[in-house]
């Protein structure tokens, strides 16, 4: 029933995304089941991950062998042309010649096993790869989510406020023609519409740009507008109280993929260094061999084998060149484990702070601030309080409600990024 529900609604997504500017409610579950199927890049990745795979395969088949064969062209004597098989002169000797070959090529040192396990080292890098890049994409989707709902939640404010404005002007302009308020009181609402307006349009722009990235992101082209759709309620449960700083440590360095790929690194150096050794044992080429004629006696039948001498080249660079590479790779695995280290004391601190902060403001401040915005708005058109207050008053209401969203937006990311810089979701989101 649950993979039915996810095919109805990628169906559904689909014929959305073909609707160039429809709009899209859709939760962060939704988007990630379409960024997973419809990601190019993570397809890419799946696709280098069967080369790999395939590049096992090819890996353990043997040398095929190789079959060689000799023929007469001419016989000088006969004066014949590609003299047939079986043909004998009066002494019974043979008047043509034919010589076959067989050889097969023996890898010695276990140098087959080997190359094997390079080839399956170098699938579990492609593998470690692909978890990297589902990682960082997976950060940029969660991120530009949340930043995208909470930019919709900001544009509200202002909407309302302009609307707000542009009623209290057509109000104002009727008391202007009745003499009761000066031009200038006019002229600073006006102004303050203006900059409402100008700053909107700046979180427009920011609004777009996300709205791009999740579009790139769940490889849609058409020009569909996500509407994210997450719970308040849910959001503000999340806690971090769970959390300690060397659990979270303990985690990255188990699960982080940019690690788990210097790791696999390391082991594919260590890999090459054991065959760069096998390597410098020569190979055995063995076969059988026919001579009709050619030989000491007809019909010679022998077993043939080959092998080259290490008096030379026994590898010696390449095998130099391996251990200082699995040195230099050791090295990145330390570095690497040094900068999950220091991502994960970072992110902890970061996302704690921003929680303390989250939750340690009044949320009921914002909602009795709402009731004041309509009676400030009353107060002021009956020439309650003064224009100054007015318009000290707007900046403020709308300065505490960007400020409280902004706010919510820093710490889910801040949560979000723990999450990334563990490797793994430590943290639900809803």
């Amino acid at each position: 029933m649950k993979r039915i529900k996810k095919t109805v609604f990628l169906w559904l997504f689909c014929v959305k995304a073909f609707a160039a500017g429809d709009s899209l409610k859709i939760n962060l579950r939704e988007l990630e089941e379409v960024f997973l199927q419809k990601n190019a890049l993570l397809m890419a990745h799946k696709f280098d991950i069967d080369a790999n795979r395939a590049a096992i395969i090819q890996a353990k088949l043997w040398e095929n062998p190789t079959l060689s064969f000799e023929q007469m062209l001419y016989n000088n004597q006969t004066r014949s042309i590609l003299p047939i098989l079986g043909l004998n002169d009066a002494k019974g000797s043979p008047t043509t010649q034919q010589a076959v070959q067989l050889q097969q090529l023996f890898y010695l040192a276990g140098k087959r096993t080997k190359r094997a396990a390079l080839a399956e080292t170098s699938t579990q890098i492609a593998e470690d790869a692909y978890y990297d890049a589902l990682r960082g994409l997976k950060y940029e989707l969660r991120n530009s989510f949340y930043d995208l709902y909470y930019l919709q939640n900001i544009i509200k404010i202002y909407d309302e406020e302009i609307t707000s404005l542009v009623k209290t002007l057509s109000g104002m302009n009727t008391l202007l023609e009745k003499g009761i308020i000066p031009i200038k009181d006019i002229t600073r609402v006006r102004a303050l519409q203006f900059a409402l307006e100008t700053e909107r349009k700046d979180l427009t722009v920011q609004m777009l740009e996300r709205q791009a990235t999740l579009r790139i992101i769940t490889g849609t082209r058409n020009e569909v507008y996500f509407v994210p759709q997450a719970e308040k309620n849910a959001i503000d449960a999340i806690s971090l109280q769970s959390l300690t700083l060397d659990n979270l440590i303990t985690t990255a360095l188990e699960n982080r993929p940019d690690l788990k790929l210097q790791q696999s690194s390391l082991k594919l150096e260590q890999q090459n260094l054991v065959y760069q050794k096998a390597l410098k044992v020569p190979d055995l080429q063995a076969g059988l061999s026919y001579d009709r004629a050619g030989s000491s006696v007809p019909n010679y039948f022998a077993a043939t084998f080959q092998i080259g001498l290490p008096i030379f080249n026994k590898n010696q660079g390449n095998i130099k060149a391996a251990e200082y590479r699995i040195q230099a790779a050791q090295k990145q695995v330390v570095s690497q484990e040094d900068r999950i280290i220091g991502d994960i004391q970072l992110a902890y601190r970061k996302a704690i702070e921003a929680d303390q902060l989250y939750k340690g403001y009044d949320k009921a401040f914002m909602i009795d601030f709402d009731k004041l915005f309509d009676n400030v708005k009353v107060s002021f058109e009956k020439q309650i309080i003064s224009m100054l207050e007015f318009i000290d008053f707007y900046e403020s209401y709308k300065s505490s409600a960007v400020q409280m969203n902004r706010l919510q937006n820093d710490r889910m990311n801040a949560i979000e990024e723990i999450n990334f810089m563990a490797g793994k979701d430590v943290i639900g989101l809803p």
